[in-house]
């Protein structure tokens, strides 16, 4: 979305919700836009998005592999955690 000729900032936690879709590259132009001007700026979210293509990466390689117990556990409740803080900083 612009303001004008200025791009409106999006959130660490619209980001975050966002991710998939971008990764994806099924995003409207200027929600994408907005996105990468975010990545530029946050190293948290650009950090997540490297993750994020990695595990895409690793999941498309044929060869098949385990996650070790309680792993997708760990990964959403820190997720929920770090989404729980960007509320809290923002509001």
């Amino acid at each position: 979305m612009r303001d004008g000729n200025m791009i409106v900032e999006i959130s660490c936690f619209e980001v975050w919700k966002r991710l998939s879709e971008y990764v994806d590259d099924d995003l409207p132009p200027d929600l994408k836009i907005r996105l990468r001007d975010h990545f530029a700026r946050c190293q948290h979210c650009t950090a997540l998005l490297d993750g994020t293509r990695n595990v895409v990466a690793l999941i498309g390689d044929e060869q098949a592999f385990d996650l070790p117990s309680g792993a997708g556990q760990r990964i959403t409740s820190a997720l929920e955690r770090r989404i729980a803080e960007d509320r809290e900083t923002a509001g």
